[in-house]
Parts: C-alpha cells; structure tokens; sequence
C-alpha cells in the first residue's frame, strides 16, 4: 500500500492552487465539481494534493487542520527554492537525532508543510 493523495479544505482554490504550484512547483492534474464542492488535484512527481473548496460564502466553518509531509529527493535543493519563492520555513532546518532532515513551512490555510529527508 503507498499513498494515493492528501485532501485538505482550503477556503480559496485559486488562492492555493497558485500557493502550491508557485512555492512547491505541483501542477495541475483535475480539476471538477462534486455536489456544492470544487475539487482541483494538483501532483508533483508521485505526490498528489487534493484541495477541496466548499461553493458559497464563507460561513466561519472550522478548517481541516493538516500537515503535509513531503520527501525530499534533495533536501537542500528542495528547501533552497521555496526559500528562494520567498516563503521562509517556521521552524528548521534542523537535523534529527534519528538523522532526518525536516524543515515546516505555513500554507496559506495555516496548514503546515513538512520537507524531509530521511
């Protein structure tokens, strides 16, 4: 068993849609409606996102609290160039006793975005 996608609410698709490709580079994969939800999946390599948004007005409902994990194939190279789009992590770089490397970043729905180099 692997992983197929990680869902999360977000309250503007738009919004997160750019957020992720322009800080992580996913791209677009589907995009479609499902009852009063607009639903896009974005992939990077073997990872998907699906970012769920509920049609209407924001009613105050409470968001899906989530963190993402993401492996980096080059830990470095990866943090390097969403630092370089010019989001600076929240805490990390930091080497783990366990020797992973992992640096957390703040999505735009206060999700946090874990980079990781085990």
């Amino acid at each position: 068993m692997r992983l197929h996608h990680i869902g999360m609410n977000v309250k503007n698709l738009e919004k997160s849609k750019e957020f992720y490709q322009s800080h992580f580079g996913f791209e677009e994969e589907m995009v479609f409606k499902w009852g009063s939800e607009n639903i896009l999946f974005l992939k990077k390599g073997d990872c998907r996102l699906e970012l769920i948004e509920e049609s209407g007005e924001d009613d105050g409902m409470k968001r899906t609290f989530l963190h993402l994990a993401l492996e980096a194939d080059d830990f470095e190279k990866e943090v390097g160039f969403v630092m370089e789009k010019g989001l600076m992590p929240v805490e990390g770089p930091l080497l783990l006793e366990n020797g992973w490397k992992v640096a957390f970043f703040l999505g735009p729905d206060g999700e946090i975005i874990e980079f990781i180099e085990a």
